[in-house]
């Protein structure tokens, strides 16, 4: 992952949503207004690539919405 003051605001926004919803090995949901998506992962940074290729998707109409990531289920 980059340092953060090398992101842009789409890349910040994923870090801190993925740094939020990090717990362990596992299952995780992403959601976007009406859009949700699901990742395994078993790193931070695997979540974090994962998750901000999905977001950048949706980017376009959805860039000022909160994005939620959080674990659904341990592995």
């Amino acid at each position: 992952m980059k340092n953060v003051s090398a992101m842009c605001n789409r890349e910040i926004k994923v870090c801190e949503s993925v740094r939020n919803g990090w717990y362990m090995s596992g299952l995780y949901r992403a959601l976007v207004d009406e859009h949700e998506r699901y990742f395994e992962a078993d790193s931070p940074g695997i979540l974090f690539n994962e998750v901000d290729g999905w977001f950048l998707s949706h980017e376009r109409n959805h860039a000022d919405s909160h994005l939620l990531v959080k674990c659904v289920e341990v592995r």
